[in-house]
């Protein structure tokens, strides 16, 4: 018999959307970041994900999403007890929605070319998200 999950993804929302697509050139590349952090209640054993996408060219911001979720785990825990492999699992969980997010939204700007976040590993961070976990 399979062992239940320890917690279940349960909403997202894209919460901010910055585009300066005029500012945006397909001569030079775009640098791609990621800011994860997160807020657990431990009252009610959810915990609250923002994950953050920027694109930027050089000094100019072309491109700022933030994706809130939601995640409650099934147990009552205490944030040191959240496991480790929550960290990454709940990127890779949000990953795919920013990333379509993402092409659909520059699609939809009309622009010569839409941003397409290529399949990425997150692993990496896991720990930024970790150390950026507040309590609420």
């Amino acid at each position: 018999m399979a062992t239940p999950a320890a917690f279940a993804f349960k909403s997202y929302t894209f919460t901010n959307v910055e585009m300066n697509m005029g500012l945006f050139s397909d001569q030079s590349p775009l640098d791609l970041s990621f800011s994860p952090s997160g807020v657990f209640d431990p009252t009610t054993s959810s915990y609250y994900l923002s994950f953050a996408f920027t694109a930027t060219q050089g000094e100019e911001l072309i491109v700022k999403i933030i994706c809130e979720a939601v995640f409650e785990f099934k147990e009552p825990l205490s944030i040191t007890e959240i496991p480790d492999y929550f960290y990454p699992n709940s990127l890779a969980i949000v990953f795919p929605y920013v990333r379509a997010f993402v092409s659909s939204v520059t699609l939809q700007a009309n622009i010569d070319e839409p941003i397409l976040i290529p399949t990425l590993n997150l692993t990496g961070l896991q720990t930024i998200l970790k150390e950026n976990t507040q309590l609420r």
